[in-house]
């Protein structure tokens, strides 16, 4: 079940009951719900042919982890979804920030991020962010997130952070047969190396 995380309260981003936080009146409304199983399988339908993003499965789409799906409001339609993997040690991932093609370059994804940051900001997380674009390491810079060059920079003189990464961490993003397969697959098929940059926001040093 996904770690749970308090409505904010804040008045400039009332959310409404079904979960739902509204955003300028450009016609996208965040909500954070799991998706549905037909929203669940477009989302991986397009992940499976990208090479910068391992995957998740339906289950996790649909309730196992923390999501949220931007909506396109004149046409009902999904635009894009997050979703988020809250690990032991108080750390929580943004693990997939994606929108369907037709809506990207509009500053969705930034939206996303942002919005999902607000809305774990009650229980008081440190958040991590792996990513292989430079796109999405500029929506992580502009997010308030410290993007470093890789694992070494992030684990740097810190035993807690080195045995967080090297232990919890992958035994937990690791524990998942839908996973481990798509791994496998994109190095076979797109010879993906999956060399992840890191970002990363502190309780302490949040910006």
């Amino acid at each position: 079940m996904p770690y749970p995380v308090r409505e904010r309260t804040a008045p400039e981003t009332p959310p409404e009951a079904g979960g739902a936080a509204p955003g300028p009146d450009d016609g996208f409304l965040l909500q954070h719900r799991p998706l549905t199983r037909s929203e669940a399988a477009g989302i991986m339908r397009e992940i499976r042919k990208s090479p910068d993003i391992t995957g998740y499965s339906e289950g996790e789409w649909t309730g196992r982890r923390d999501t949220f799906a931007l909506i396109d409001t004149g046409t009902g339609r999904l635009a894009g979804a997050l979703l988020v993997h809250h690990l032991a040690g108080r750390w929580s991932e943004m693990a997939v920030v994606f929108l369907f093609e037709e809506y990207r370059g509009r500053g969705l994804g930034l939206r996303m991020l942002q919005g999902a940051i607000r809305a774990l900001e009650p229980a008081d997380r440190d958040l991590l962010l792996f990513f292989c674009s430079s796109g999405m390491g500029r929506i992580a810079g502009e997010s308030g997130f410290d993007v470093l060059a890789g694992e070494a920079e992030f684990t740097r003189g810190s035993l807690r952070r080195t045995l967080f990464l090297s232990v919890l961490y992958k035994a937990q993003w690791l524990c998942n047969a839908y996973r481990l397969r798509e791994i496998r697959r994109k190095k076979r098929e797109f010879q993906c190396s999956f060399a992840f940059k890191v970002a990363v926001m502190t309780r302490e040093g949040a910006r």
